[in-house]
């Protein structure tokens, strides 16, 4: 078989009718077979079999971009080879019916949508090329969205959306080291009823520490944690925007040059959570923005200090090797 750097996946409408027609035929031949084509088609399956007609990596994963031009329905997590990118042909929509991707059907096996590969098991910064692109995902409640992992310039992630994870669930966690994401909304509902989902993450950073990632135009969405992160170092978030969300940002182990410009945080008087600060003579978290709707935003230090910020904000974080505090640099521009 010609391995090949991209495939393209029919509609469902047209691979049901490729499926009846090779039916067809080999009925016609008096070929012997088992396939039932009033029984489904088994989309995974599908995906796992057209993932192959790409291209080898050095790593003995494929790569290259698989096409979407149609969502279609997954009873189980798709998993894609570390290098791969799934694209859809057109922008996706704030609705699965207008747009390419996935969703996420009854009695759906696995913690993920979609996730990506490590090209080996400790390999956490070598998913070169890999992507998702043009693409909604439709979850189920508890069932996480996407695990996109990356490396480098030739991966990234853009204009994805995805929806209705519910409690107790992400919808997107990022892995790996210097690339970009925009243009994503993370809404942990799929229907009507716009409340806070306990336990709702919309972003993670993470598992393992990340490098130099570059996050532009995020939304969070009915969730209790817009964006968490662990271990991470010089990252940068321009224009994140959270609705309905408890607790916009939260950092659970430590932060090194954390920059985050143009927040927008509605519905809630919280800014910013730090559960702990591992090395506080080397972190820096600086942060501009409004609190659109309530006033002053708290900022909550490890060990449950909060200290109130105004209404448009612009703070660093950061300590010597005991502690970490508040500084407003907007009080201090002003004299005050």
């Amino acid at each position: 078989m010609t391995l090949i750097s991209e495939v393209v996946i029919p509609t469902r409408l047209e691979a049901r009718e490729q499926l009846f027609k090779a039916c067809s035929m080999m009925n016609d031949l008096g070929v012997v077979h088992d396939v039932d084509p009033e029984a489904g088609i088994d989309w995974v399956g599908y995906f796992e079999e057209a993932q192959k007609k790409l291209v080898l990596s050095g790593s003995g994963q494929r790569s290259g971009t698989i096409v979407l031009t149609d969502w279609y329905p997954l009873d189980r997590t798709l998993e894609l080879d570390s290098h791969v990118e799934i694209k859809g042909a057109y922008r996706a929509k704030h609705h699965l019916g207008s747009s390419c991707g996935f969703r996420a059907e009854g009695g759906f096996v696995g913690d993920w949508v979609l996730c990506w590969k490590k090209p080996k098991e400790r390999d956490n910064y070598s998913n070169f090329g890999s992507g998702i692109r043009n693409v909604h995902i439709e979850s189920r409640n508890g069932v996480g969205g996407v695990y996109f992992r990356g490396a480098q310039q030739s991966a990234g992630v853009e204009n994805l959306v995805v929806r209705g994870y519910g409690e107790d669930a992400i919808g997107v966690r990022l892995g790996g080291d210097t690339y970009s994401v925009r243009d994503v909304f993370s809404d942990a509902a799929s229907k009507p009823g716009s409340f806070v989902r306990a336990g709702a993450v919309a972003y993670e950073l993470g598992e393992s520490r990340v490098y130099s990632l570059r996050l532009e135009n995020l939304t969070s969405h009915n969730c209790e944690i817009g964006l968490r992160w662990g271990d991470a170092h010089q990252v940068a978030i321009e224009n994140f925007e959270t609705e309905l969300t408890t607790q916009p940002l939260v950092c659970t182990w430590d932060g090194r040059g954390i920059n985050i410009r143009n927040a927008c945080f509605r519905h809630t008087d919280k800014t910013l959570k730090l559960e702990k600060i591992r090395w506080p003579g080397d972190a820096r978290i600086k942060m501009d923005g409004m609190m659109n709707d309530n006033v002053p935003g708290l900022v909550e230090l490890p060990g449950g200090n909060e200290v109130p910020i105004p209404r448009c904000f612009d703070i660093v974080i950061e300590g010597d090797n005991r502690r970490v505090g508040v500084v407003d640099l907007k009080a201090k521009r002003s004299g005050l």
